[in-house]
């Protein structure tokens, strides 16, 4: 990642980090230049005049028909002929049609863009319920299954580029002839690949990824990139700006047993394994005892459906769990 001081246009037009970016071919040099504008504030300009210089001013292609521009010239023409008091000079009378032949083209090509634009914006969302997790096959052919409480949204026109609130597990379809990327961001981090399979879960203010085949770039949030390989874990938090676990070697039904229908427990605290729980029912646990929160929990229990996996969790650790309401209050027997 680039290092040197940027003072000038040029510093950033010769800066191949900085043309990456601003023609978004990689994705961590995007991470990054959003990181390094959040603390440069003041070299906003120079960057939106270098950002020009390397794109050139594009705009797009909006074709008007002429019948459109005739229809639209002669409300104008008749709205100037109706508030003319005086004659006038023929000169003047042309002087004034150009002008307004000009606004009207001005105020259609707007309106063109705009609608072009809202049309190529337009966003998809899927989202689940408590105790739901949803099947779905993107318009590329990638696979994801969404967990309960989650939702993922993607432009009409780019599947391969999802905002994902929750957990998901990605089997993403390689593009052989293209090598087409496919990107999924939260609120701490994106994660870049081309074909792979892995989980992602950003749920309680932080996001964790489960590489199982392939590889795969992380861009964190705090401009700091990261190649996973299989096997590998990786939670990190924006808000505590740092990596609260790694693991070279996770279990793999630790982190994706959830797509089954299940929960996997390995020496989990009861307080953590009950977190997994409210994330799928949405309750909220009280501990009666102290005891109980750090009791250890091994083993599988099922999820779909929210008493079975109380009953298996109680035998399990020796406690007692009931529902009130909203919540699940628990204490030791």
């Amino acid at each position: 990642m680039t290092k040197k001081t940027f003072n000038i246009v040029t510093d950033f037009i010769e800066d191949a980090s900085f043309i990456n970016w601003v023609k978004k071919e990689k994705l961590s040099d995007e991470s990054f230049w959003e990181y390094w504008l959040e603390n440069n504030p003041d070299k906003k300009e120079l960057v939106e005049e270098a950002k020009d210089i390397v794109l050139g001013i594009q705009f797009n292609k909006i074709v008007v028909s002429e019948d459109k521009i005739d229809f639209e010239w002669n409300k104008f023409k008749t709205t100037i002929e109706q508030k003319q008091a005086k004659p006038v000079q023929q000169e003047i009378k042309s002087k004034i049609d150009y002008k307004w032949i000009g606004i009207a083209a001005s105020i259609l090509l707007l309106i063109s863009i705009a609608l072009f634009k809202f049309s190529t914006t337009d966003t998809i969302t899927h989202k689940t319920g408590y105790g739901e997790i949803l099947d779905l096959k993107l318009k590329d052919g990638s696979l994801v299954k969404l967990n309960a409480n989650s939702s993922l949204s993607y432009k009409k026109n780019n599947s391969r580029k999802i905002w994902l609130t929750g957990e998901a597990y990605f089997q993403v379809d390689k593009k052989q002839t293209t090598n087409a990327k496919f990107w999924v961001i939260t609120n701490d981090l994106e994660v870049e690949v081309y074909g792979t399979i892995f989980n992602v879960n950003s749920k309680q203010e932080k996001t964790q990824v489960y590489l199982e085949e392939g590889s795969i770039w992380l861009a964190l949030k705090n401009g700091d990139s990261k190649k996973m390989l299989p096997g590998n874990f990786i939670s990190y938090s924006s808000k505590q700006n740092k990596i609260l676990a790694e693991k070279k070697n996770a279990i793999a039904e630790e982190q994706t047993s959830w797509k089954n229908g299940t929960l996997t427990f390995n020496k989990l605290s009861l307080e953590d394994a009950l977190k997994k729980v409210t994330e799928t029912y949405g309750y909220k646990v009280v501990f009666k005892d102290d005891e109980s929160r750090h009791s250890l929990i091994t083993g599988t229990v099922p999820t779909t459906n929210i008493d079975i996996c109380l009953q298996a969790i109680k035998k399990s650790v020796n406690v007692e769990i009931t529902k009130e309401n909203s919540k699940l209050v628990v204490i030791r027997k």
